[in-house]
């Protein structure tokens, strides 16, 4: 494909896009503010020509603003008097040259009217324009702006020059206006640059400081290419100008930009360098907070961020990212009282909402969470994992329309539309529970519940046969003994209702064996699942809980006091040696005793986040080689990870180490289902027996058929 048919498929891509989001926030009736970036007026041109008429087909009003160059035209005072705003998408033109700067000084309080009163709006911006925008925009905004750049731009020797065109301008005064114009027609970019310096460092600097401004708004869209581009600019210009405290800002956003690249060890080198030289902008102990909390430092971040508030007592950052720590930490009552200075300074702040949502909801306050998240969703409604943690907290008629959102934005999530389809069948929509549990299962094809719905569905409708190869399908993937204690009833049911009676009590004793809480009378025999206590939180959302353990948690002996547990978005890369859990290792007391990792492994265990598991069950195994606890769930995390053989050795490690017969029992059940699926049938028959030598009541149904034909046809 050439040059030039990639970029038309890039900017196809760019508008289909643009126009795809306005269109969902015009249904969703949500605020929205764009900002649509061109390289030249002609790009500019195009791309307002084509969207306004895409926009138009599907049914909206346009209105294009161009502020004066007084200020007099009013942006917000052309919204108010326009009879259709609220049908209407507004085009702001033409924010350049002719555009009084008070404009951009407004840009927040814009923005909130925005927000406010539900407006959606297209800032069209040139380079230029934008560099504006990025200057005055308070940087809380830069994260809730959604962006679409119609080429490259903003390309950074275009930049540069447009940055050094207009220093020049304003030293203009100091030589006659034909010898400027003949030295600007033979100087290269470099030996202009060093030009302006040697007339006015001071210029220079104000300008240099642009370039920290935009590799901050790159960081936090997460174009980490584009924002390295700037900040090694800026560290060159922060070679040349030795001026110290904006040489360490420079140097700490670089360390930052490392760390959310994972290159961990990179970016630890800043804590020497910040020791030599202390910041003197709350907006870099904003930063250098955040690059600490990234590096599991919190006793520094906690430092850093208040260390701001010294200087700056009402910046939202700063409250912003001593919430965020104190939430981490499991300091809850703190964290809330952080938000919510946040939104006394900065209401429209949409992660302050989603941090005070996140605080409620771990001290299992799920009305005041929905409400805080809901709140969020209002600012910035471009948050699927939001949108499916309601779905999962609400009641059914508030779940089913945020489960449909979270959805529409992130169709990938399977577990979501199992819990979709629960919402259907207890609305007795059937045909739409049956499409929503099979989408489940296309996406996951081990998600055991979506096969158990489905047969609970057929059940209902009297199609036993469908319903009971189903209900064993469900048997296959299900781990927890309580949840297969459940199917297993509902499978007995289904028997007896078409007459198989042997099957059906073979089935009930299967059932009362493997967990003796579930009985005939359990309400839940006639409810989908899982129960909606027991959904796991999506990855985004993952914190420190309250809560008792659950039955369903891989087998250990932790301390009665839990851990602090550490909240991870990126997953850490295989061959790191677990280095960002062997920082917490490092940095937090607790944290050198095996019980600590051995809880933290099974935190992760229940929300799903196998990788992050098996490196804390690896470090309490370096702990403490001789506990079995370590090897048994580290090997259970391998069991998950799909890592069968890697897990033999970890399960044979476990049963040498355990004392109890029951525990052994445990290890060589587990042994027996890793064979299975190795197919290695004598093994796991073998596995199972001892299994049932050590433990009688472990002998059940579901165990010797796993051993059987149909069983490994199933083995992965």
């Amino acid at each position: 494909m050439s040059k030039q048919e990639l970029l038309l498929s890039s900017y196809k891509a760019q508008l289909e896009k643009l126009s795809g989001d306005i269109l969902l926030s015009v249904r969703w009736d949500k605020p929205a503010i764009f900002w649509a970036i061109y390289e030249n007026t002609f790009s500019g041109a195009k791309a307002v020509s084509d969207l306004e008429a895409q926009l138009i087909r599907q049914g909206q009003y346009i209105h294009h603003i161009t502020p004066d160059v007084d200020g007099k035209n009013n942006i917000i005072d052309e919204i108010t008097h326009n009879n259709h705003w609220h049908e209407t998408i507004f085009f702001i033109m033409h924010m350049g040259s002719s555009t009084n700067e008070d404009i951009y000084k407004s840009l927040g309080s814009q923005s909130d009217f925005f927000t406010n009163n539900r407006i959606r709006v297209v800032y069209w911006l040139a380079e230029a324009d934008f560099l504006s925008f990025v200057e005055h925009l308070p940087s809380y905004w830069f994260s809730q702006y959604k962006l679409a750049e119609f080429s490259d731009s903003p390309d950074l020797d275009h930049v540069l020059s447009t940055i050094i065109t207009q220093t020049w301008q304003d030293l203009s005064k100091l030589e006659k206006e034909e010898e400027q114009e003949e030295e600007n027609a033979h100087t290269s970019l470099e030996e202009l640059l060093s030009l302006d310096m040697r007339i006015d460092m001071n210029k220079l600097i104000q300008r240099a400081h642009i370039f920290i401004k935009l590799g901050i708004f790159y960081l936090r869209k997460q174009k980490y290419k584009k924002a390295s581009r700037f900040l090694n600019k800026a560290a060159e210009i922060a070679e040349i100008i030795q001026d110290e405290e904006y040489s360490l800002e420079v140097e700490i956003l670089t360390a930052l930009l490392m760390a959310k690249k994972e290159e961990y060890d990179s970016a630890m080198w800043i804590k020497e360098k910040v020791s030599l030289v202390s910041p003197e902008k709350s907006s870099t102990w904003n930063v250098l907070g955040e690059l600490y909390a990234l590096l599991f430092m919190f006793d520094e971040s906690l430092l850093a961020y208040q260390a701001s508030l010294v200087l700056s007592p009402e910046d939202p950052v700063s409250w912003q990212g001593l919430g965020e720590v104190f939430l981490q930490l499991g300091q809850f009552s703190k964290a809330i009282d952080a938000f919510e200075k946040v939104l006394r300074f900065a209401p429209n702040f949409s992660r302050a909402w989603l941090g005070l949502g996140k605080a409620y909801l771990a001290e299992n306050n799920s009305s005041k969470a929905i409400n805080a998240y809901t709140e969020s969703l209002e600012i910035n409604w471009n948050q699927a994992d939001i949108w499916l943690e309601v779905g999962r907290l609400a009641e059914d008629e508030v779940a089913q329309v945020a489960l449909r959102r979270g959805l529409d934005l992130y169709p990938q999530k399977a577990l979501a539309w199992n819990l979709l389809g629960n919402i259907y069948y207890r609305s007795e929509k059937f045909n739409q529970a049956i499409q929503a549990y099979y989408r489940s299962v296309q996406l996951k094809k081990d998600c055991g519940w979506a096969y158990a719905n489905m047969a609970l569905v057929y059940t209902q409708r009297k199609q036993y046969e469908n319903a009971t190869l189903l209900y064993i399908k469900a048997l296959q993937t299900l781990q927890d003994d309580q949840e297969k204690s459940n199917v297993l009833y509902k499978l007995g049911n289904a028997y007896r209702d078409s007459h198989k009676y042997r099957r059906a009590v073979n089935a009930y004793q299967e059932a009362s064996g493997l967990y003796a809480g579930s009985s005939f009378l359990d309400k839940r025999l006639l409810m989908p699942g899982p129960f909606r206590d027991d959904v796991a939180a999506p990855e985004a959302l993952t914190l420190p809980q309250r809560e008792n353990k659950r039955d369903n948690e891989p087998a250990s002996k932790p301390q009665k006091s839990a851990p602090i547990q550490v909240i991870l978005k990126p997953r850490l890369k295989k061959g790191d040696e677990n280095m960002m859990l062997r920082k917490v290792l490092e940095t937090n007391k607790k944290a050198r005793k095996v019980e600590y990792w051995l809880e933290l492994g099974n935190y992760y265990v229940r929300n799903h986040m196998y990788d992050l598991a098996e490196d804390a069950f690896s470090i309490a195994v370096d702990l403490d080689p001789n506990n079995g606890w370590s090897y048994y769930n580290l090997a259970l995390a391998n069991t998950v990870n799909g890592a069968y053989r890697d897990a033999v050795p970890l399960y044979e490690k476990s049963i040498n180490l355990f004392e109890e017969k029951k525990d052994k029992a445990s290890s060589w059940n587990q042994l027996g289902n890793v064979y299975r699926r190795l197919n290695e049938p004598s093994l796991a028959v073998a596995a199972y027996e001892k299994a049932r030598v050590l433990d009688p009541p472990k002998s059940t149904l579901l165990s010797r058929a796993r051993s059987s034909l149909m069983s490994n046809c199933y083995a992965k």
